[in-house]
């Protein structure tokens, strides 16, 4: 894989992991305003899961976020 590519992909990784959090984040605030409490439950739920996809390594990015301590 080229650093091009690489790169690419990893954008694009940030891209997703970024917009579920996001739609996490909107889906509380809904349900919240809703009084919805399984909505709001299944709203934390996809924002750990981005925060969580965000820490773990991927083939990609074998070394997690271990660029945050540079």
């Amino acid at each position: 894989m080229s650093k091009l590519q690489y790169a690419q992909v990893n954008t694009m990784s940030k891209i997703k992991r970024t917009a579920r959090q996001a739609k996490g984040k909107a889906k509380e605030a809904i349900a919240e305003v809703l009084g919805d409490g399984k909505l709001q439950e299944e709203a934390k739920t996809e924002q750990r899961e981005g925060e969580e996809e965000d820490k773990e390594p991927s083939s990609l990015n074998p070394f997690g976020n271990l660029h945050r301590l540079t």
